[in-house]
């Protein structure tokens, strides 16, 4: 399983030859190492020595010095690679950037400062693989381990609580003791991590196996408080066999092919649950939960600042996820006339709706057949006009043959749409003009 050499592309040989037929030490180093020790294909590839950037500079045609100020200089061989001068780094005052940074003479020194031992290996062609800290036995082990004292690997960079647990996701691994211990008594440190950082640690989470957020919910509650009781509010139901985070992370395993906006809104799909819980005859009940659940979602959204097009879909698609769906035009007429949802909306929402129901019980999946039928139902009325862009005409024409102008044009448009969606065979360009000049829609 383990290989014992990791492919070397030729322009990295040439590089690594480069620097070596020149007096300095190199190596690949980082994660690609890993991967390979893994078995797993890697693309970007990055390596170490210590050669000081000015001479990688002038040993290389075509550099980039995009971190020169830390060692780094890119190569363009014709690809780009990152050739970084062994370094060790000291006074970490904000908990994720050092003060100061010194070169060092030793590849053992640059891989003593990196975050875990899995990612604190460096190889080369001829000298094979070095590992001063165990990192190749942690991947036999499937183990995340800090390199050396992990409260301070953890306070040097805080952003490493969460990649802990990114790999922890990735790899399939469990946190090795004195790492989660030392993980868990640096916690309240994720308050100097930018929530720009957070999100973007916790959607590859959200993609790779949600169910580790169940282990990190404290490093997320400045965010999402919601979800220590969504832990803890248990549903006795037919329609759940487990508690309500348990069900919203196993709607995102469901979620294939993987997508952001979805993620995000299954996670939060049942977010109200526990504000809204009553119990009668040892049955829990939840009314009221999705637009609780959507109003919840419209704040942490927000606090994640999350893309614009995010914070407008998310809540809506929860809004309305237990709504039925009947097999009738009005049905459709009510999302996508009323509402105004587009179709790409409804694809999002009919995703949501399959994941949800198949994260239920063996009982309450039994609705997916429904839910499947209006799928089939809507797909059969696709032909009908549902949008402004599907009507015969536009603004142009109302202004033309009506005295309606600003707003008052809209709301034409509007009628025309909900008119013509019922009677899609009136959806001709005289014809319209022919109403709006009897007045029937002004």
């Amino acid at each position: 399983m383990y290989n014992k050499s990791m492919f070397i592309s030729q322009s990295i040989q040439s590089i690594l030859q480069t620097l070596n037929h020149n007096g300095y030490q190199a190596y690949v180093v980082g994660g690609c190492v890993r991967d390979a020790l893994l078995g797993k294909e890697y693309t970007d590839v990055d390596i170490c020595t210590d050669a000081l950037p000015e001479v990688v500079q002038s040993l290389f045609e075509h550099t980039i010095p995009t971190g020169i100020r830390h060692g780094t200089i890119t190569v363009l061989m014709p690809e780009p690679v990152e050739i970084t001068t062994f370094r060790k780094e000291s006074d970490y005052r904000d908990h994720r950037h050092p003060s100061a940074i010194t070169f060092v003479s030793t590849i053992e020194e640059d891989l003593s400062r990196r975050d875990f031992t899995i990612n604190a290996m460096a190889y080369h062609p001829d000298t094979g693989l070095i590992d001063p800290f165990g990192g190749r036995q942690d991947l036999q082990d499937r183990k995340i381990r800090c390199v050396g004292d992990p409260d301070t690997r953890f306070q040097e960079d805080a952003l490493r609580l969460l990649r802990a647990h990114r790999f922890c996701a990735k790899l399939q691994f469990t946190m090795e003791e004195n790492t989660k211990a030392a993980r868990m008594r640096n916690t309240s440190l994720i308050r100097y991590i930018a929530v720009e950082r957070i999100r973007k640690e916790l959607i590859q989470i959200l993609e790779y196996d949600p169910y580790q957020i169940e282990q990190m919910i404290d490093l997320l509650s400045p965010w999402i408080p919601e979800l220590k009781d969504c832990l803890l509010c248990e549903q006795h139901s037919l329609w759940h066999d487990t508690n309500v985070l348990h069900h919203s992370l196993r709607a995102i395993s469901f979620l294939k092919p993987f997508d952001e906006i979805l993620a995000y809104a299954l996670l939060f799909h049942d977010i109200g649950k526990p504000s809204v819980k009553t119990t009668k005859e040892g049955i829990d009940h939840f009314y009221g939960h999705p637009p609780v659940s959507s109003n919840m979602a419209k704040r942490i959204v927000h606090d994640l600042k999350l893309p614009s097009r995010f914070q407008k879909e998310i809540p809506a698609l929860i809004e309305f996820h237990d709504e039925k769906l009947a097999c009738k035009l009005k049905t459709i007429y009510r999302y996508r006339i009323e509402r105004g949802w587009s179709d790409q909306r409804m694809r999002l929402f009919f995703r949501l709706r399959q994941c949800d129901i198949m994260a239920h019980s063996a009982y309450g999946q039994k609705s997916l057949e429904d839910l499947n039928a209006f799928i089939e139902y809507y797909d059969s009325q696709r032909d009908r006009p549902m949008s402004f862009e599907d009507l015969a005409i536009g603004g142009k024409e109302v202004l033309e043959h009506t005295t309606q102008r600003g707003k008052a044009i809209h709301d034409t448009l509007k009628q025309l749409l909900q008119y013509v969606f019922y009677y899609p065979e009136k959806n001709q360009k005289e014809i319209l003009i022919s109403l709006l000049k009897e007045g029937r829609f002004v």
